[in-house]
């Protein structure tokens, strides 16, 4: 009869009284380790049985730990490596890879349509930099550049885009902008026929405030927007000092006087300054100046001067002046510098980004403009090109998405335009005079 508390033999498995010490079948030694008398099992039997338990639970515990770390660091980051950036809301996105860390950063490129004309054109960067309205709106003459180069700062003092009129008035694609904008606030910065635009304004919106700046000249008018930025942000600490007769050192400076709140003031070239000039700098009571573009000789106590060897060596140095003030490549605009209308509307959306523009020579960056691009380019995460598709198409990073390298993306705003440099009209030197 069969005993559970009997000595099994190894063997030839016959059942042993407890307290047996060999094998009553076949004489083999049985087994005690771990037991003590009655078969009970001892302290060390249960220690060495817990042992075993911890050790097989170790073991498995290893493997567990294993295999993660073989997902985690060696399987997935295959998977990643070959996933590459799509294009998302109809716009571009290639990627800048830092040479320091495994980590991928975007850039998203948008290509800002060329309209029929300037006026199409201002109205689609207004759509981009605007998309939710504004709650004030500057409108420039269309024509007369030298009565514009000041309305930058004073659009992004009051948080709204920069619109060109037409000879003819407000059209009906100007108009639709307006109502989409629906501003409480307009501002008339050297518009013809001011009375006429104030009476369509007030047909299209519903009891606008309307403001018209128009002095005898250039530097009446941007002597009043001057005083009317320093009454809306109560001090200026800076003002800048452009030539009236070229546009392209103004429209450079646009971004950097507005996002800093410092006036574009005009001077009569190298001559002294103008009797409006010199009264407003005196009126503001301000002590500090930035002068592009001319060598005029100013008794202010803080003067800096950037002036190159053309307009356009002149608005690379601007730029490289606006990164060391604060200015920042992460958002830059490309727009063309042979008229200055698309440089001028783009300006009070930039300067909200503190962001930086380049300026375009006949659809193609100049060498010192380039040379700011390509020493940049790593930095810049939204890169905007106005009217310039065939500019971008050339500037873009390669990507491997189904667009193939070079690819700009289309959508509400951001759409390709046909001809580099569309939507803006007439030319200039390289000087930057229309």
């Amino acid at each position: 009869m069969k005993s559970s508390r009997g000595i099994v033999c190894r063997e030839c498995r016959g059942l042993n009284k407890p307290d047996s010490r060999y094998c009553w079948f076949c004489g083999a030694p049985l087994p005690r380790f771990g037991r003590g008398p009655g078969g009970r099992r001892t302290a060390l039997g249960v220690a060495l049985e817990v042992l075993k338990w911890l050790g097989a639970g170790a073991v498995v515990l290893a493997l567990i730990a294993g295999v993660y770390y073989a997902v985690e660091r060696v399987i997935l980051p295959i998977f990643q490596q070959e996933k590459t950036p799509t294009t998302l809301i109809a716009r571009s996105t290639s990627t800048v890879r830092s040479t320091t860390t495994t980590t991928t950063t975007p850039r998203e490129d948008r290509v800002v349509t060329g309209g029929a004309d300037r006026y199409a054109t201002a109205v689609a960067i207004s759509e981009l930099g605007f998309p939710e309205g504004a709650s004030a709106l500057v409108l420039v003459d269309g024509e007369q550049f030298a009565e514009a180069l000041s309305a930058g700062p004073l659009a992004a003092a009051y948080g709204g885009p920069v619109l060109l009129v037409p000879p003819e008035g407000i059209r009906d694609d100007l108009t639709n902008e307006i109502e989409r904008l629906d501003p409480s606030r307009v501002f008339l910065v050297g518009v013809s026929k001011p009375r006429s635009v104030t009476a369509r304004l007030e047909e299209i919106l519903e009891k606008p405030e309307v403001t018209s700046f128009a002095g005898d000249d250039p530097y009446e008018t941007a002597a009043l927007v001057a005083r009317e930025i320093e009454a809306r942000l109560e001090t200026v600490a800076r003002v800048v000092i452009a030539p009236a007769d070229s546009f392209i050192e103004a429209i450079a400076v646009t971004p950097l006087a507005a996002a800093k709140g410092w006036p574009i003031l005009l001077a009569d070239g190298d001559r002294d300054l103008p009797g409006a000039t010199a009264g407003v700098i005196e009126d503001l009571r301000v002590d500090a100046a930035l002068v592009v573009g001319t060598a005029i000789d100013l008794t202010l106590t803080d003067v800096e001067m950037r002036v190159g060897g053309s307009g356009f060596d002149t608005a690379a140095l601007i730029a490289e002046y606006a990164a060391a003030q604060g200015s920042d490549f992460a958002h830059t605009v490309i727009a063309s510098g042979d008229a200055f209308p698309d440089g001028l509307a783009a300006g009070s959306y930039l300067a909200a980004d503190n962001g930086i523009l380049l300026l375009a020579k006949n659809g193609r960056l100049p060498p010192s403009m380039l040379s700011l691009f390509t020493d940049n380019r790593k930095a810049i995460r939204t890169l905007d090109f106005i009217a310039l598709p065939e500019l971008a198409k050339e500037l873009a990073l390669p990507t491997t998405g189904r667009g193939g390298p070079g690819t700009t993306g289309q959508g509400p705003g951001t759409t390709d335009s046909s001809t580099a440099g569309g939507g803006t009209t007439g030319s200039s030197t390289a000087g930057g005079s229309e």
